[in-house]
C-alpha cells in the first residue's frame, strides 16, 4: 500500500470516529468553548489538553478500534483526561453533581454499551437498531450541549451586570438545578425550533445510515457468494487500490471427468443443482484446511493453499484436502441420487505448489485471480489423472514436503517435460487404497 493510500484511509477513518462515533461529546464541548472563549481558548491548558487527548483518543481508534476491547477503553480516554481537569479545578464533591461532567460519563458508558452490543450482535436488526440510537444520540448531545451553552452564556451575563454571584451561578449549572434553566430555555419558540429541527435531522441521518448498512451488508453477501469469504477478506485486509503480487503457494486444480456426457443426458436444472452440491462440500472441505477457492470454471475449480502457516504446512493442507473430497465422494453421489440428481463418476485433483502472481486481470470488470506456470502445472497434473488411472496426481515439488506417513499413500510415476522447462517434472500418483478421511 502506497503512502498516498495509507493517508486517505487514514483521514477517512479519523473523520468517521470522531464525527460518528466515540469524539461527539468531547468535540461539541471544545467547539462550545472555544465560540465562549475565541482565541483566548488556546491559552487554556485545560481545553487543550482535552483537545489533544480527544485528537490521541481518535487516532487510536483508527488504528486498534477493529478490536473490541481497546475500542471500549480507548473510549474512556478523553473523559478520564476531562475527568482530572475537573476535580483539580472544582473538587470532587463539585465534579460529581456538575451537569457537563456527569452527561459526559453518562454518554461514555451509552455509547461503549452500544458498541459492544454492534460488535457481538449477529442478526441484522439489532445492529440497525444500534446505528438508529448512535445517529439520535449524537443529535441529543448536540441539543444538551447548546442549551448548557446558552444557559451558561445567560448566567454569565447576569454575573457581569451584578444581578447574581459567581458561586450563584456555578450552583445552577449543578445536576439538581439545571431541569430549572432547561425549562426557561423552552419557553422560547427558537429554541423550540432547534429542538425539533434538530429531531427530525437526527431521524432523517439514522435513516439514512440505517440504508448504507443493509446496502453494504448486501454487497457484503454478494461479495461471499461470488469470491468467497476468504478473497473478500484478503482484499479488505489489503485497504487499497488493489495490487499484483508475487506469493508462493500450494495451488490445487480439481476436474469433474466425463462431464460434458452428463450435462447432455441430464437437465440443465438439475446439472446446475449437482455442481452447486459438489461445490458447496468441496468449499467447505477447502476451507476446513485453511484453502481457498479461486474461481470456479465450469467443471472445474480452482484452489490455493496461502495461509500464515509455512509451505510445507500448506502443502499438507492442500493434500489433506484433496483426499478428504476424494473420501467423500461416495457419500455425496447417494445423496445426489437420493435428490434425483446425476451422480458424478469419477474426479482428478493434480496439485502443484510454487510461485504464482495473484493479483486483478481484466479491464473495467476485473478478477482476482492466481496466473502462472504453478497454475498450469497444476491443471496439466489433473489432466494427465485419467492417462495414469489414478484421482489425485501431486508433483515431486509437493512430495519432498509431504510427512512420511502422507508420502506412504503415494507411488512414483513417470517424469513428464513441461513446455519452456528444461528440467523434467516427476509425478506421484495415490495409491487406490490410500482414500481415507481427513475430518
Amino acid at each position: 500500500m502506497d503512502n498516498d493510500s495509507t493517508n486517505k484511509h487514514f483521514f477517512i477513518r479519523f473523520f468517521n470516529e470522531i464525527a460518528l462515533y466515540s469524539g461527539q461529546y468531547a468535540l461539541f464541548y471544545i467547539l462550545m468553548q472555544f465560540c465562549s472563549e475565541g482565541n483566548k481558548f488556546w491559552l487554556n491548558e485545560g481545553h487543550v489538553a482535552l483537545l489533544t487527548a480527544l485528537l490521541i483518543q481518535t487516532a487510536a481508534l483508527v488504528h486498534y478500534g477493529d478490536k473490541i476491547v481497546p475500542r471500549i477503553i480507548l473510549s474512556f480516554l478523553s473523559l478520564v483526561v476531562y475527568t482530572i481537569l475537573e476535580l483539580m479545578e472544582g473538587g470532587i464533591s463539585y465534579s460529581l453533581v456538575h451537569t457537563g461532567h456527569l452527561f459526559f460519563w453518562i454518554y461514555t458508558l451509552i455509547f461503549a454499551v452500544l458498541q459492544y452490543i454492534s460488535f457481538a450482535a449477529k442478526r441484522q436488526n439489532v445492529r440497525m437498531i444500534v446505528e438508529f440510537l448512535e445517529s439520535n444520540i449524537n443529535m441529543f448531545i448536540f441539543i444538551f450541549i447548546y442549551f448548557f451553552f446558552d444557559l451558561k452564556l445567560d448566567l454569565q451575563k447576569d454575573v457581569e451586570l451584578g444581578k447574581i454571584s459567581a458561586d450563584f451561578a456555578n450552583h445552577k449549572l449543578l445536576i439538581g438545578h439545571f431541569s430549572e434553566g432547561f425549562s426557561g430555555l423552552l419557553n422560547d419558540p427558537a429554541h423550540v425550533y432547534i429542538i425539533l429541527g434538530t429531531v427530525f435531522l437526527s431521524f432523517t441521518i439514522a435513516y439514512g445510515r440505517i440504508k448504507i448498512l443493509l446496502l453494504s451488508e448486501q454487497i457484503d453477501t454478494l461479495l461471499v457468494r461470488y469470491i468467497g469469504e476468504e478473497t473478500r477478506d484478503k482484499l479488505i485486509q489489503r485497504k487499497s487500490e488493489t495490487n499484483s503480487m508475487r506469493i508462493k503457494t500450494v495451488i490445487l486444480y480439481c476436474d469433474i471427468r466425463d462431464f460434458t456426457r452428463l450435462s447432455e443426458k441430464a437437465d440443465a436444472s438439475d446439472v446446475v443443482s449437482m455442481l452447486n452440491y459438489y461445490y458447496g462440500k468441496w468449499h467447505e472441505t477447502i476451507k476446513r484446511f485453511n484453502g481457498t477457492i479461486n474461481k470456479f470454471i465450469g467443471d472445474a475449480l480452482l484452489a490455493f493453499f496461502d495461509s500464515k502457516a509455512s509451505l510445507s504446512e500448506n502443502t499438507v493442507f492442500a493434500v489433506q484436502s484433496a483426499l478428504s473430497m476424494l473420501h467423500q465422494q461416495a457419500t455425496m453421489n447417494q445423496e445426489l441420487k437420493a435428490q434425483g440428481l446425476p451422480a458424478v463418476e469419477a474426479i482428478g485433483i493434480g496439485i502443484h505448489c510454487g510461485e504464482v502472481i495473484l493479483g486483478d486481470i481484466g479491464g473495467a470488470r476485473k478478477d482476482y485471480t492466481l496466473i502462472g506456470d504453478t497454475v498450469n502445472t497444476a491443471a496439466r497434473l489433473e489432466s494427465l489423472c485419467k492417462t495414469h488411472n489414478t484421482p489425485l496426481i501431486i508433483s515431486d515439488a509437493c512430495y519432498v514436503l509431504l510427512d512420511d506417513g502422507l508420502k506412504k499413500q503415494f507411488s512414483k510415476f513417470s517424469s513428464i517435460e513441461l513446455k519452456g522447462k528444461e528440467e523434467r517434472l516427476t509425478l506421484y500418483g495415490l495409491n487406490h487404497t490410500s482414500i481415507s478421511p481427513f475430518a
